[in-house]
Parts: structure tokens; C-alpha cells; sequence
């Protein structure tokens, strides 16, 4: 039986993300670039056209989840991630505790794309994030929330 508190913060935390991702959309077109790369010294996601960069966005990791394994683990509970990069996910697990909230408060756990989902948006709640970006790769999808974004230089906006 899911906690009807759970239930309520998912969906609250949801329409928040929605209607970040929606305005994203709008404003920078983050559904139509044909890449994206991290960049993991920078703390930026570029998304670009023709090899040419039109948007960058600050980002901090919320955690992956394992294809191998089919588990969720929080960027705060990943060592191999460095601390700037995860900055601010304390105060998710920080909120997971406060509230009683399991899932934001164990650092690994049984899950799939969907949790992955819900645990972004959470925190992009908790955290006030711009939006969220998922980043898949051969053995993990990585999520991570969006803190700012901006035109590339010289990218038309």
C-alpha cells in the first residue's frame, strides 16, 4: 500500500515539474535539440543543433537508476560524484526524513525510470528547480534537475 502522503507529494511535485518542463519548452526548446552532453566540470548540460551549442543549463545530479540492477541511487548517496555537482540534494533527503518519506531518505532502493521520475520531480519541488533533464546511457539513466539556463553566445534565441 503506497503512503497517501507520497501520493500527494508526487503529484503536487509533478504538476510543479510539468509546468517548468512546459515553460522550458517554450522559451529554450528543450524537446526539438538533437544532443545533449554533460559536462561534468562545468556542472552543464549543452544541448545543441548541427554541432553548434544553443542552450546551457546548470545542473545538479538527483540520482540514476541501474539497468543492470533496476535500482535507485540518490546523487547524495553517491560517493563518485563530487559534492558541487549534488549540492543541494541533501536538503531532499533532509525533507524525505523530516516528513517520514523513505524514498528520499534511502540511498538505494528497488526501481525503475518511473521512480527515477518521481524522485526528480520531488526534488525539483523541494528545490524550486527551472526543470529536469534525463541523461541515459548504456548502464544507467542519470536525472538530473535544472538550476538555470541561457542561450549559448552567439545562439539565437
Amino acid at each position: 500500500m503506497t503512503d497517501p502522503k507520497f501520493v500527494d507529494l508526487v503529484t503536487a511535485a509533478h504538476q510543479y515539474l510539468t509546468a517548468r518542463q512546459e515553460d522550458l519548452k517554450a522559451e529554450f526548446g528543450l524537446s526539438w535539440h538533437e544532443r545533449w552532453d554533460w559536462d561534468s566540470d562545468r556542472g552543464t548540460i549543452v544541448f545543441s543543433d548541427g554541432g553548434v551549442a544553443r542552450v546551457i543549463a546548470k545542473a545538479q545530479l538527483v540520482g540514476s537508476v541501474s539497468k543492470k540492477t533496476g535500482t535507485w541511487l540518490w546523487a547524495w548517496a553517491n560517493q563518485s560524484i563530487e559534492e558541487r555537482l549534488r549540492r543541494d540534494l541533501n536538503e531532499v533527503r533532509r525533507f524525505g526524513e523530516h516528513q517520514g518519506i523513505w524514498q528520499l531518505s534511502t540511498a538505494k532502493w528497488e526501481a525503475d525510470e518511473v521512480d527515477g521520475w518521481e524522485m526528480t520531480s520531488i526534488s525539483a519541488y523541494v528545490l524550486h528547480a527551472k526543470g529536469a533533464y534525463r541523461m541515459p546511457s548504456e548502464k544507467l539513466v542519470t536525472f538530473a534537475i535544472l538550476d538555470s539556463l541561457a542561450w549559448a553566445p552567439g545562439a539565437a534565441a
